[in-house]
């Protein structure tokens, strides 16, 4: 049905609507799509776990599972929607770049900035992931010019031995620099298709600086007050619809691609959402979900589009001049690859487009030497656990490679140290392996992308129960919302080392306020090789990396309260490298054994 509704749209399109350049009378509607992306984080080339289910009347369980993604796929995606309709426009809601795997990250990320302009997208917001690198790397990514340090036509300048920034602006409305006291780039973005315009109002998230470190020079504010604000000014200047670019988000319990139903919505988003004036729609990201939903009482659409450019979304209104919206519908577009042999009816199966995918091999060849060195090998694939039903990283799930990365660090601290555990946050786990075997420099950029350095601090026993409360306490459910079975499982759960073992009990109930956690089985809790007895008094060293030590960052603000900090001088991608190189063809690394119970869970496998 969805390309009989592509057509319909189309022929209206082609027969109603005036193109970008025509004028049109002051009462005539006008349709205007907008195609939007969030998080794609520098996936130029699919990512191996990409695939969404779909609806499926053929199918005996009713749905079908499909790959997707890829940048040359996207691109033929958009083409195909924008044909659809000359009052078009495509955009970004964050992350675009950061946390990526080394076909972008080897090219300080102009690789996924210049194919982005090449798609023709026009604006997006800020997320946080842009921050990753600082200020002065992002303004970098919007003005041009070489990275520092970075050897020109192979690290950096990587066209023409150039790079002329982002052929799109970005907008970060709530985001100051107290240097200048003015926001970093611009708050908004005027589209004109004729006589019509469209306002956007990029925005991201007030806690940036919690979620990234390199935000902390700057200043964040309140995102509904400066979105209501910047709507009043839009109106203003005769905007006659205004659409929120948020890097913010939610989830639902959908198991499928579009359920508009839009079940048990929650997250940050919501009550966000529920306080905009003068705002028609919001496209949103940061949480990595896929929704299409309505906000009954403010009537505002809004969406999000799943990440790594799996998906994109399909947002059409129509709008009278001088009257506003008068009717606005969005659909999520799956980016379906030709490994596919046969989706659902109603769903058409992409071609790569020529032109990009030129540009993709290219880039990739950059790194491609580098990339493809085997490490080592595993004995069974460790693919990430994700939420059942959608392909978000299942951030309460005890990953294999989260537990890889967590011995990783401690066996990379020196034995002078006597350190006796390692965290990682979930978030600092962004992929898997998807077969066992061979294990190359690419597939661990894959997994740890930041090239955070390691450190090492002291807390109690006292302060450890406390940290671990945290995975479960009001500020990380809040942010990390999820449902499994009827059973509350938000929140975050940090990835331990084997020298940590601990029971925890769902039943208690996660989402209390902080410093009001009682979920840790206190007498559960094992430290150490020799599997000792916690002793709430008595002070143990843990490793991690600098986004949890030095900031306390995704609300694990325990860490701030610790004593000894110190860098260990090693970074995380090259511990990890050195842990696997442990484990050759002859002796691969089995699978990790688990560290974390939980009564009252469902399997999270």
């Amino acid at each position: 049905m969805l390309n009989l509704f592509s057509s319909i749209a189309a022929l209206v399109a082609l027969i109603g609507c005036a193109s970008v350049n025509e004028q049109v009378s002051d009462r005539q509607p006008v349709k205007v799509k907008i195609i939007a992306i969030n998080d794609l984080h520098g996936y130029l080339i699919r990512a191996e776990n990409a695939e969404v289910n779909l609806v499926d009347p053929d199918a005996s369980k009713g749905l079908t599972r499909v790959q997707v993604g890829g940048i040359s796929y996207i691109a033929s995606l958009v083409k195909k929607l924008k044909a659809e309709n000359p009052n078009s426009i495509f955009v970004g809601v964050g992350d675009l770049i950061g946390g990526s795997p080394a076909i972008s990250s080897f090219t300080q990320h102009e690789a996924t900035i210049n194919i982005l302009g090449q798609l023709g997208m026009e604006v997006s917001v800020v997320g946080n992931h842009e921050f990753d690198k600082g200020k002065e790397e992002l303004k970098r990514i919007q003005y041009g010019g070489c990275a520092t340090g970075k050897e020109v036509g192979i690290e950096t300048c990587v066209k023409n031995n150039q790079f002329q920034g982002a052929q799109f602006q970005y907008l970060a409305a709530n985001v100051i620099d107290p240097q200048t006291q003015k926001t970093l780039f611009p708050s908004t973005y005027i589209k004109e298709f004729g006589s019509i315009r469209v306002g956007f109002i990029g925005v991201t998230l007030l806690e940036t600086p919690k979620a990234t470190r390199g935000a902390n020079d700057l200043i964040f504010t309140d995102e509904v007050e400066v979105i209501n604000s910047n709507a009043t000014n839009l109106k203003g200047q005769g905007a006659d619809a205004i659409v929120v670019l948020l890097h913010q988000g939610g989830g639902t319990t959908a198991q499928t691609l579009n359920d508009k139903r839009c079940p048990d919505i929650t997250g940050p988003i919501v009550p966000i959402i529920q306080r905009l004036k003068n705002v028609d729609a919001v496209l949103s990201g940061h949480t990595h979900r896929e929704y299409v939903c309505v906000e009954p009482k403010t009537g505002i659409l809004f969406t999000q589009a799943d990440y790594y450019g799996n998906v994109l979304t399909d947002m059409n209104f129509k709008i009278v001049p001088g009257k506003g919206v008068v009717s606005k519908s969005a659909d999520n577009m799956p980016v379906i690859t030709d490994q596919n042999k046969n989706v659902p009816r109603g769903y058409a199966i992409l071609s790569k487009d020529p032109d990009v995918h030129v540009e993709v091999q290219r880039y990739n060849k950059l790194s491609e030497k580098k990339r493809s060195e085997v490490q080592g090998y595993t004995s069974v694939p460790m693919p990430l656990i994700t939420i059942p039903g959608a392909n978000s990283r299942n951030n309460m799930a005890e990953q294999d490679l989260g537990n890889v990365m967590a011995d990783a660090f401690l066996s990379s601290a020196p034995k002078s140290i006597q350190a006796d555990i390692a965290l990682i946050n979930p978030g600092g786990v962004r992929s898997g392996l998807r077969r066992s075997g061979a294990v190359t420099y690419d597939d661990i950029f894959a997994v740890a992308p930041f090239g955070n350095n390691l450190f090492y601090i002291d807390l109690t026993g006292a302060q450890l129960i406390r940290l671990l409360e945290q995975q479960w306490e009001k500020p990380n459910c809040d942010n990390k919302p999820l449902v499994i079975k009827n059973i509350n499982l938000c929140g975050r759960l940090l990835q331990p080392s084997s020298t940590l073992t601990y029971t925890w009990d769902v039943r208690r109930g996660p989402g209390k306020a902080s410093g009001k956690g009682d979920l840790i089985l206190v007498d559960s809790v094992r430290i150490g090789p020799n599997k000792e007895s916690l002793d709430l008094k008595k002070k143990y060293r843990i490793v991690t990396d600098s986004f949890l030590a030095e900031e306390g960052g995704d609300n694990f603000t325990v860490f701030k309260q610790g004593t000894g900090l110190q860098d260990i001088g090693v970074v995380d991608i090259e511990s990890i490298v050195a842990y696997i190189k442990q484990y050759p063809r002859e002796s691969p690394m089995p699978k990790p054994q688990k560290r974390v119970k939980c009564k009252g869970c469902p399997e999270l496998e």
